[in-house]
């Protein structure tokens, strides 16, 4: 479903307004990136855990946890004012939270819904009828790989990747996550997909999810039953994404999977704000996310 809104890994900016040591709660900060992957230029949205500026934690490290759609997870979404709700309540443990514009957000973007939807797909969308996007997705993990993460390390104290980083990503962004995460398997421990664009490609990632025998060890997919303009495109959001819950319980070894289908709910942000405090709260609460986010 089509989605709009308006390493030496080039330049490097760090906004840090009005942060002093021993500060509860980091200012907020962002980093700029220029992509040679992508040719353009985007900034990745940061929300440090609580405590990260005070003295006593200056030699700790925290995990990383990526979405994709940074300046609308950030906004539209509300990523961080729910993991701020989280860590007050103690519910999940410190991470780094890192929101990645997507190719319609960047500097150079002359059309932003083909721009976003060319990075993030990596197989074209059949549903895509007047002057679809070329697809460019399949460039994202080296992007992922080379530039953001590398720009992240660089800046922040963060964790060793392995298993203890999250990707997440909510329509075309959850397909590229998707993507990404059955590439490399043995780079993330969570992946998080809202609204995942199953149907691309004719269902080509449900295809290679078949055929994919590493994954995450945690993996939450959220769905509605009214995302689409008919219902035809409803009941395929859900079929698909009760085959992909499928394809995870049948994998071995079997990632820990969580299916939530709302009744009702549609192709947006609000449903994915709704749905984020439980996605979140399966994902990293428990022993698994206390251990990543040991000091």
């Amino acid at each position: 479903m089509k989605l709009a809104h308006g390493a030496a890994v080039g330049a490097l900016v760090l906004v840090a307004t009005g942060a002093h040591a021993g500060a509860q709660e980091p200012s907020p900060r962002s980093l700029q990136l220029k992509s040679e992957v992508f040719g353009n230029t985007r900034n990745l949205r940061v929300l440090l855990p609580i405590g990260y500026d005070a003295p006593e934690n200056a030699a700790r490290r925290y995990p990383v946890f990526y979405f994709t759609d940074g300046i609308a997870a950030w906004n539209a979404w509300g990523v961080p004012a729910v993991v701020k709700e989280l860590w007050g309540k103690g519910t999940i443990p410190a991470f780094i939270f890192v929101g990645i514009d997507n190719g319609g957000s960047t500097a150079e973007s002359k059309a932003p819904v083909r721009d976003r939807a060319s990075e993030y797909l990596p197989y074209p969308d059949q549903t895509w009828v007047e002057a679809p996007p070329e697809p460019r997705g399949e460039r994202f993990p080296k992007f992922l790989f080379d530039e953001v993460m590398p720009l992240v390390n660089g800046a922040l104290r963060t964790a060793p990747a392995g298993g203890c980083t999250g990707l997440a990503g909510a329509s075309y962004g959850a397909a590229i996550a998707l993507y990404t995460a059955m590439k490399h398997p043995s780079r993330f421990g969570f992946l998080l997909l809202e609204s995942p664009s199953l149907h691309i490609g004719d269902g080509r990632l449900l295809k290679d999810a078949a055929a994919t025998a590493v994954w995450p060890q945690r993996v939450y997919i959220g769905a509605g039953t009214a995302e689409g303009d008919t219902p035809e495109a409803q009941s395929r959001m859900t079929i698909d994404a009760n085959t992909l819950r499928g394809t995870l319980d049948r994998a071995a070894p079997r990632p820990s999977a969580l299916l939530t289908i709302k009744e009702g709910a549609k192709h947006w942000y609000d449903a994915w704000n709704e749905r984020l405090p439980g996605a979140l709260t399966f994902l990293l609460s428990g022993d698994k996310g206390a251990r990543c986010a040991e000091p």
